[in-house]
């Protein structure tokens, strides 16, 4: 479930707002949808408070004011992913607003709310190459952090859950607790993403420092033996 995310709805007609803003409501609980009717309205609410989302319809102005106002959103820093409704099948968005995402009327609600999931997922992550998980798991637990990580090593990927700075779940293909930790700690070249907060059940309660001893005497073994630990 998408967490904490704040989507900015842009739509002129009131009862078509008020379909999507109920949709979204009602499959999103944890979302905030605010409502803008007009580009002025729309950018005064982005300078007010984080955006993780715009969903825009192209017909809030004359069309070439419509691709205009859509170029600023999309040259908005720092970055926000958009959704941009049209009814027109045919149009080619200009390629100064390359990149965002068009869905054509009559909305498929179900791939509106994957486009939710996806895209603001990935507006809340920051990522985070060349840095050692040994050391940033060390600083998550000295900073009590409540986070969930995503890293990445070629083709694989593993999750770790932390709450307050200790460990409450991990998983990676089919590991999972411990073992997915043990099998994370040992990927090479790892890419990290980080999103704030986090929702998942807790299955067990460790402490990071505790379980990288653990892993430097892991690591020990498996530099003797390779074949020790496998990864997925």
């Amino acid at each position: 479930m998408t967490r904490n995310a704040t989507i900015l709805l842009i739509e002129d007609h009131p009862i078509a707002a008020e379909i999507l803003r109920n949709f979204i409501s009602m499959h999103k609980p944890l979302c905030k949808v605010l409502w803008a009717d007009n580009p002025e309205q729309a950018l005064m609410c982005l300078k007010q408070e984080p955006v993780h989302l715009i969903i825009t319809d192209l017909q809030i102005a004359p069309q070439q004011d419509s691709f205009a106002f859509l170029a600023v959103l999309n040259g908005w820093n720092p970055p926000i992913p958009i959704i941009a409704i049209s009814d027109n099948h045919s149009e080619e968005l200009p390629s100064m607003a390359g990149g965002i995402t068009v869905l054509h009327k009559p909305i498929e609600f179900e791939v509106l709310i994957e486009l939710i999931d996806t895209m603001t997922l990935a507006a809340q992550e920051s990522v985070l190459n060349g840095v050692s998980l040994e050391n940033f798991l060390q600083m998550i637990e000295q900073e009590r952090k409540t986070c969930t990580l995503r890293i990445m090593s070629g083709y694989q990927t593993g999750y770790l859950y932390l709450s307050m700075g200790r460990l409450v779940d991990a998983k990676t293909g089919s590991l999972r607790q411990k073992e997915a930790v043990l099998a994370i700690l040992g990927w090479p070249n790892c890419t990290i993403s980080i999103t704030e907060g986090g929702s998942a059940k807790p299955t067990m309660n460790l402490s990071l420092q505790s379980l990288l001893v653990e892993w430097c005497i892991f690591k020990d073994e498996r530099d003797r033996s390779p074949s020790w630990l496998e990864t997925v």
